[in-house]
């Protein structure tokens, strides 16, 4: 049995593969703490793991970040990704308590630092894209971070460093929940390992509302949109407005951020706040989705072609990703409800779509999952 640190945050999408990784961890025997936000045990299924409180709690709510974009943006620098407060916790835990291995959230840069410096061997892992971490828009976005983080790693001892790539870099191992077919243009350094999509990830939820799939005569279409407020209410309306323009079934989950008795709904539409979507996924057609990681994972994981509306982050990266590998298309988030429904009804009717997904389906199964990852974290821990 090795002793495994999980520094978290409540982030939503996030949560998928780390919590989905601490329970095969749990299920092999391992003692397994996870440092994080108190709203992830509040809110998401126990995976058997010893939860830590990081002392940020107070007052950290992912499910109300700002709608501006420059907000969010200075409230992930301060608040999250360069924080002292999150890696001062991870410090006083591992003081506290040592670990054969600790896994860090790849935005967590503070907290990646913190564990590099105290010689325990550390992994970082990709919820997102790998790639968006090597240059453009993110890189740019977290630019001001480097010289944060650059005075942190001054007091624990650590070189300077001119790019925010170089903290990844000096991990022992970092785990990429994304299938390289999705972008197959980046070059992944030394320490990367690419365990794929974790789709058995446990429940975000405790409360779980009961779906009805149908019985396959019509097809059946999911709507999901962001699990965190990113102002999406009057999409999430014009999609289901859409499908109800349509001769199919659909189920909507709304998340914590909307309350289902505010969506207007159609004789053959379901409305609940959570469901997991592996539940619903296998009987389902299409996806209209903001393209969040986990569920474009989640729908090509399992063959099923993806109507991306994406709204900021990294969703535009994801959906043209869709679009490309030809399993899916994308519409701006200000699509009428009438091109959202010509849109869907085009994917519906077009089998490359679906031929497309299924053929990603093939290739992530190949990765190995919580299970991989689970592989390479037992095998660092050995080399210690």
């Amino acid at each position: 049995m090795a002793r495994y640190l999980i520094t978290t945050w409540d982030g939503a999408g996030n949560l998928v593969p780390t919590l989905g990784i601490a329970r095969a961890l749990v299920d092999r025997g391992h003692d397994v703490r996870i440092l994080g936000h108190e709203t992830i045990t509040r809110r998401c299924a126990d995976v058997g793991a010893r939860f830590v409180t990081l002392t940020q709690s107070e007052g950290w709510d992912a499910m109300d970040t700002p709608d501006d974009f420059e907000a969010e943006v200075k409230l992930m620098i301060e608040e999250l990704c360069f924080s002292s407060a999150i890696a001062r916790d991870l410090a006083q835990e591992l003081d506290r308590e040592p670990a054969d291995v600790v896994i860090v959230d790849c935005l967590l840069f503070t907290a990646i630092d913190v564990a590099l410096a105290s010689g325990t061997p550390t992994a970082t892992l990709f919820h997102t894209a790998y790639s968006i971490f090597r240059g453009g828009p993110l890189v740019e976005m977290f630019t001001p971070g480097i010289a944060i983080a650059n005075a942190a790693r001054a007091e624990l001892g650590l070189p300077a460093i001119e790019s925010l790539a170089e903290i990844h870099d000096a991990c022992a191992r970092a785990l990429v929940a994304v299938p390289e077919e999705f972008e197959p243009d980046v070059a992944d350094a030394a320490n990367v390992v690419r365990v794929g999509p974790v789709l058995d990830a446990p429940a975000l939820s405790r409360e779980i509302d009961e779906v009805d799939v149908g019985d396959g005569a019509k097809p059946l279409v999911l709507v999901a949109l962001s699990t965190s407020e990113q102002g999406q209410a009057d999409l999430l309306q014009r999609c289901v407005d859409a499908v109800a323009r349509m001769p199919v079934r659909a189920i909507v989950t709304t998340g914590a951020a909307i309350d289902p008795a505010t969506v207007r709904a159609g004789v053959d539409t379901q409305v609940v706040r959570y469901a997991p979507h592996a539940d619903i996924l296998p009987s389902a057609s299409l996806v209209i989705t903001h393209a969040g990681l986990g569920t474009t994972m989640a729908a090509l994981g399992r063959g099923v072609p993806l109507l991306c509306t994406p709204m900021g982050r990294d969703q535009f990266f994801n959906a043209e990703q869709v679009r490309t590998l030809g399993a899916g298309l994308m519409l701006m988030p200000d699509a009428s409800s009438e091109v959202i429904a010509q849109t869907a009804a085009q994917i519906l009717g077009e089998r490359s779509f679906a031929s497309s997904a299924e053929q990603l389906a093939v290739s992530i199964s190949e990765y190995g999952g919580a299970a991989k990852a689970v592989a390479v974290l037992e095998a660092l821990g050995q080399d210690r």
